[in-house]
């Protein structure tokens, strides 16, 4: 490694480096060594010359992290020259990091071979030249200095238009989505296959309905918008449903009425309607209710196939209680048989004991016929004995007779009781089978149960489950075979049965009843009838799909209204919406506060309503077609931010900022439109303070400028002319014009120095006393004024003095300037305790209104008395105040009108941090 004088080899060279008040450093090796300082760079650093020999990032460790390092390691890598301008270093600087900036050169150095040698480091110290305005003595150096600190503000108001810009085409899109949404929902609401109704107010007004609804209500629709519901209702005053609709709008609950029969219309021969309804309510922004939302469900077609299946199934209990009572009748009646057919039994014996005794007498007859013809008198009492068998036989055979009369009509009864039996179940209407045995085989079916099962009459004495095989482990089959096991009746409603039809398997809905067939005391068969109840389920469930789909249609619509009101009412921006006439139809929170009216004033107005006074930013009346509304509408476009001005009746004017976007419906017409703004008032005003304020600043230092210029060409042309007494006057207005010009710049870069937080304060402990008197010399000198102070004279201040002592010649100089006809000026401390000193000044003046009072501290603010303008950048009180805070004090100002003002600030006695 090379040391200092190897690489320069001059050291005279060396000296002049050392003894220049060029801050220079000289750095050898990659490993950047500092081998030379001079004093202004160790000045710079905060160090001394123990740095000498060591290594760059160990001499400043607290530049780790900031780029000098990495630069000079890239300087050396590529030997190629570095300047840096107005570069911030933060330094340590006696014990505490100070920043401050700097021009500066990293150069390497060759020797005549090429070999580079060291890093020679120039710097200039420009803080003042970057945070100060640039000190020159011509007005434009001064102008430019101003218009780069416009320029600034006038980026960060591109920037907060930029801002804005992007909210509003958020807004925009959200405006797109939320449009696209309500189309959604406008389509769904008019093809909805249910009714529904927004009613409004305590009037219920009907404020729309979809054509399902209308279609219900029977009415057009020009018929029932905007009248109240009792009005095109009045058959509905005094039933459930007006009662029910008064309960939700009380009770903000939701309402429910399931198959209500329609009853608000009287049509004659009318089929009746019956209806589900669903009263919600709507909610405005207070949480009260303001209108409700009313959907209707056409149940007519449900409630009369309800009404059907009751009646059928109550027909269909008739017939089980008619086939049980025919049943017990038969029961009885097979009873009744089977007691005659042992009568029938009995006597047919008696008949062949008969007849067995007949052939044994013809037989005995026979024999004795040849006897007969021997001896007529045995004849006779032969004949005699026959006859009267004859007789026994006859009276035998007339009670055999009747016993078989007796046995057909029984007979016959039976026969007529079956017969009828069967007429019943194969002319009912529903479906009827009658199973016997182990088997259940089919022993009758009618018709109905033929076409409910897809069979036709050759089922008839088959087994039930060998023909429809796929019954078979379904509840229907499982019934029927418990009924004939334990011989007790059941009966299913909505039971599912899987049918084997045309090769496929269809699903049906069924009421089953299941009967025991009983003969001689036997449950022998089952007698099962159905009823298909398929399409009544269909409809329930349509229903219930139907409601379903409702819900989650309205839950939908109400998330959608949420997150939409929800991003309404916190956006930072006003909202505005309009109708076609420009009607203001709708304001976010925010566009109410801004513009200080309620949402009801304005929806009152159009967009270019008289009332608003509306204005150019210059204040003249804005014509309507200038609004930035009305160029959207007339050209359906957007319109992005246009500053108009607006003068409410009672208030002071505010400016707004405006983007506008037209809306339109789905066949591209306009419909309205959206507007988004923001208060600029403070933007403005601050732009129109800074314009002031340049006008003001060109003005002040000309004033002195021109002055001085004047004396100085006098004195240049005619000084050897001029009598001593003349030049020493055009001297001293010189020098007067020089303090003037030097206060003014010293108040800009004090402002300055303040807005950046580079002005340092040297606490000390001083006599307030010997303060106000080396204050009040300098001004007793201008002015006639008697200035007194009334305090004790031991009260001391630990604080900068000179800064306090600007402060009191602020106060002083301002009771001087505006209060012109006081003859006094009286300054006044107070000890607090141990805590603080209070120091006043006060005038006896004509006093500060009290609006202005809380803009005096402000900065550029300039009071006036009695409509007289004043010279100055009003500043003085803007620098008071920062002084007194930077001291963790307080400033303020008490004042009455025609009786003066007292300026005062407080510090503390003892040194406390500032917050």
């Amino acid at each position: 490694m090379h040391n200092l004088l190897s690489v320069i080899g001059n050291p005279a060279l060396l000296d002049i480096l050392n003894q220049s008040t060029q801050a220079t450093a000289i750095y050898i090796g990659p490993e950047l060594i500092i081998q030379m300082a001079s004093r202004e760079m160790l000045e710079f650093w905060g160090k001394d010359n123990t740095v000498i020999g060591k290594k760059f990032e160990d001499a400043l460790p607290e530049l780790e992290g900031q780029p000098f390092k990495q630069l000079l390691k890239e300087v050396w890598k590529t030997g190629q020259q570095y300047t840096g301008k107005d570069v911030k270093a933060t330094l340590e600087i006696n014990g505490q990091l100070v920043s401050s900036y700097f021009d500066f050169v990293y150069k390497p150095v060759f020797d005549s071979s090429g070999t580079q040698l060291c890093i020679i480091n120039t710097a200039t110290d420009v803080t003042e030249r970057v945070n100060a305005w640039k000190l020159v003595r011509e007005k434009e150096a001064l102008e430019q200095q101003i218009i780069e600190q416009l320029q600034a503000a006038n980026e960060e108001y591109q920037a907060s238009n930029e801002e804005l810009s992007q909210v509003n085409e958020e807004l925009v899109a959200t405006h797109r989505r939320l449009a696209f949404t309500e189309h959604r929902m406008q389509q769904l609401v008019k093809f909805s296959p249910i009714g529904l109704a927004l009613l409004k107010g305590k009037d219920m007004v009907i404020e729309s309905a979809n054509p399902e609804m209308l279609k219900i209500w029977g009415h057009l629709q020009e018929e029932v918008i905007g009248r109240p519901m009792l009005e095109v209702f009045p058959l509905l005053k005094g039933q459930k449903f007006n009662d029910e609709l008064d309960n939700v709008f009380l009770s903000a609950k939701k309402v429910s009425l399931s198959d209500v029969l329609d009853s608000s219309r009287e049509i004659e021969n009318a089929q009746p309607k019956y209806i589900n309804i669903d009263l919600i309510p709507m909610l405005d922004p207070a949480g009260k209710v303001d209108a409700i939302m009313c959907t209707v469900q056409d149940t007519t077609e449900q409630v009369l196939a309800k009404n059907a299946l009751k009646e059928s199934e109550h027909k269909l209990q008739g017939y089980i209680e008619e086939l049980a009572v025919m049943n017990e009748e038969l029961q009885s009646t097979n009873e009744e048989l089977a007691a005659m057919n042992e009568e029938y039994t009995a006597t047919n014996e008696k008949l062949e004991e008969y007849n067995r005794a007949i052939k044994t007498i013809n037989s005995n007859l026979e024999d004795q016929n040849a006897k007969l013809y021997n001896s007529n008198g045995e004849l006779h009492i032969e004949n005699h004995n026959l006859s009267a068998i004859n007789q026994g036989l006859t009276h035998d055979n007339g009670e055999l007779l009747a016993l078989n009369l007796a046995i057909n009509s029984l007979n016959n009864q039976f026969k007529d009781s079956e017969l009828g039996f069967r007429n019943l179940v194969a002319q009912s209407p529903v479906a009827i089978m009658l199973v016997k045995g182990n088997d259940f085989i089919v022993t009758m079916i009618n018709a109905a149960m033929l076409e409910l099962i897809g069979k036709d009459d050759t089922i008839i004495g088959k087994p039930l489950f060998e023909e429809i095989p796929e019954l078979l482990g379904q509840p229907a089959a499982e019934k029927l075979m418990a009924t004939y096991r334990d011989g007790i009746a059941r009966a299913e409603s909505a039971s599912p049965v899987n049918f084997l039809r045309n090769g496929n398997l269809n699903e049906g809905y069924f009421n089953f009843s299941y009967a025991p067939y009983v003969e001689n005391g036997k449950v022998t068969g089952v007698i099962n009838m159905a009823l298909e109840v398929s399409d009544q389920i269909y409809a329930i469930r349509d229903r219930d799909k139907t409601i379903s789909e409702k819900t989650v249609l309205e839950d939908t619509l109400k998330q959608n209204e949420q997150r939409l009101q929800g991003i309404l009412e916190t956006m930072a921006e006003g909202v505005g919406i309009i109708d076609t006439n420009g009607q203001l139809i709708y304001a976010n929170p925010m566009a109410q506060q801004i513009l200080g009216l309620t949402l009801s004033e304005i929806e009152e107005r159009t967009y270019d309503d008289p009332r608003w006074q509306n204005l150019r930013l210059d204040g003249t009346p804005l014509p309507d077609e200038e609004h930035p509304m009305s160029i959207m509408m007339s050209t359906g476009r957007q319109v992005f931010d246009v500053e108009i001005g607006v003068q409410p009746p009672n208030g002071n004017r505010i400016y707004i900022s405006i983007n506008a976007a037209p809306i339109f419906d789905d066949q591209g017409n306009l419909t309205g439109g959206i507007g988004t703004f923001m208060d600029v008032t403070s933007r403005r005003l601050i732009t129109q303070g800074k314009e002031d304020f340049i006008n003001i600043a060109s003005h002040e230092l000309k004033t002195p400028v021109t002055s001085l210029k004047a004396s100085l060409q006098l004195l240049e042309r005619a000084h050897t002319k001029l009598p001593d007494e003349s030049r020493q006057k055009l001297i001293d207005q010189s020098i007067r014009s020089l303090d003037n010009l030097s206060r003014l710049l010293n108040d800009l870069l004090d402002s300055t120095r303040m807005e950046q937080g580079h002005l340092k304060i040297d606490r000390t402990t001083f006599s307030l006393y010997e303060l106000v008197e080396n204050c009040c010399s300098q001004l007793r000198q201008t002015t006639t004024k008697q200035i007194v102070f009334e305090a004790e004279k031991k009260l001391k201040l630990f604080a900068d003095n000179q800064q306090i002592g600007q402060v009191l010649i602020n106060f002083i100089t301002n009771a001087i300037k505006y209060a012109p006809d006081t003859d006094k000026i009286i300054i006044t401390a107070i000890q607090n305790g141990d805590s603080d000193v209070k120091v006043c000044v006060k005038d006896f003046g004509p006093g500060i209104p009290q609006e202005k009072l809380k803009h005096l501290f402000d900065r550029y603010y300039r009071a006036d008395y009695e409509g007289k303008k004043f010279t100055g950048l009003g500043l003085g009180l803007y620098i008071s105040s920062e002084i007194i805070k930077n001291h963790g004090g307080k400033i303020g100002v008490d004042s009455e009108i025609d009786k003066g003002s007292t300026f005062w600030f407080s510090l503390p006695t003892q040194d406390q941090p500032v917050l």
